[in-house]
């Protein structure tokens, strides 16, 4: 058994047994159910015969075994997908996707699955996390950057924004006007495997359950691991995924989604740098590392691109 780098909410092993490898992940105990949720997702994906996730092996909640939720399965030998991405990555990165969010509630009797978590089929929560991420975090930047005054006032007008266009807004992204589908949530390409075998499939499934795949769409423009591709390549992602049959609203969802989302980062990559600063920011099982000078640079990056979002959207 040996311990594999990478990860921050979880400690993930290999395990051989027989001459077979499997993993075995550990997760932080904070009230998310990950490694129930984990399960559950890849018993159905299963299930549906999907290929997009290993086979799902044991489930241990008991902490008797070990001191966090236990999920166990079956490893997969690949490579994480990098940020430059080959055209035919790139075509199965949304495929993939696709795959995934075909999956609806219902559709399986007897497999149970709670709402993603991040998923809350309301706009509210996450402007009021975006206003305590900004409200713990911003004094501290005035102190700590020495463009900490300005980047704390462009932090505050991005998500002033973000308020006035949920109030503007007439997209409707609670539960009975959203197409639930599987999601999983995190769509950050070191959880993308490009397996032996020529074919993505994804692990990390510890935030997946039903949700909304317009906001999914919205992190994969967004998300911190997609940095580095280029416009066309996002515009290749998002033009290429197909619509869910019949959901009139989700251009408008998506549209709010897109300020909320790339707002967030910017607020996120902010508690990332404090933490790099202070020390862990929460409970983790692997510390991750960061250089404090490319983090303060990022953060300007961050808060740049969610401008441009506020641009684009005129």
């Amino acid at each position: 058994m040996h311990r594999i780098t990478g990860g921050a909410n979880n400690a993930l092993y290999c395990v051989t047994v027989g001459g077979e490898h499997f993993a075995c992940k550990l997760c932080v105990n904070d009230g998310r159910e990950r490694a129930k949720r984990e399960y559950g997702a890849l018993r159905i994906l299963e299930a549906t015969g999907l290929d997009v996730a290993p086979q799902p092996l044991w489930l241990d909640e008991s902490c008797t075994v070990v001191s966090y939720p236990t999920v166990a399965y079956q490893w997969m030998s690949g490579s994480p997908l990098g940020p430059e991405l080959t055209s035919q990555q790139l075509t199965a990165l949304i495929e993939s996707l696709q795959h995934i969010h075909g999956v609806r509630p219902g559709d399986l009797a007897g497999y149970e699955l709670a709402d993603a978590w991040f998923h809350w089929f309301d706009f509210e929560p996450y402007l009021d996390e975006l206003h305590g991420l900004l409200a713990e975090h911003g004094p501290w930047l005035i102190h700590a950057e020495r463009r900490g005054r300005e980047l704390y006032a462009r932090l505050g007008r991005l998500v002033e924004g973000c308020a006035q266009v949920v109030a503007r807004s007439d997209a409707d992204p609670h539960r009975a006007q959203v197409p639930q589908r599987l999601c999983r949530v995190d769509p950050g390409l070191a959880n993308a495997l490009w397996c032996d075998d020529g074919r993505l499939r994804w692990v990390d499934w510890e935030y997946s359950g039903w949700g909304d795949p317009a906001l999914e769409l919205a992190d994969l423009r967004w998300h911190v691991s997609l940095e580095e591709l280029s416009p066309a390549e996002h515009d290749r992602l998002r033009d290429g995924y197909l619509r869910p049959a019949g959901d009139v609203g989700f251009e408008k969802r998506l549209a709010v989604w897109d300020r909320l989302i790339s707002t967030r980062w910017a607020c996120l990559i902010l508690r990332w740098l404090r933490s790099a600063h202070e020390g862990p920011d929460r409970e983790r099982l692997t510390q991750p590392t960061a250089d404090v000078v490319t983090l303060c640079a990022r953060l300007l990056r961050f808060i740049e691109r969610a401008e441009e979002a506020v641009l684009e959207a005129r």
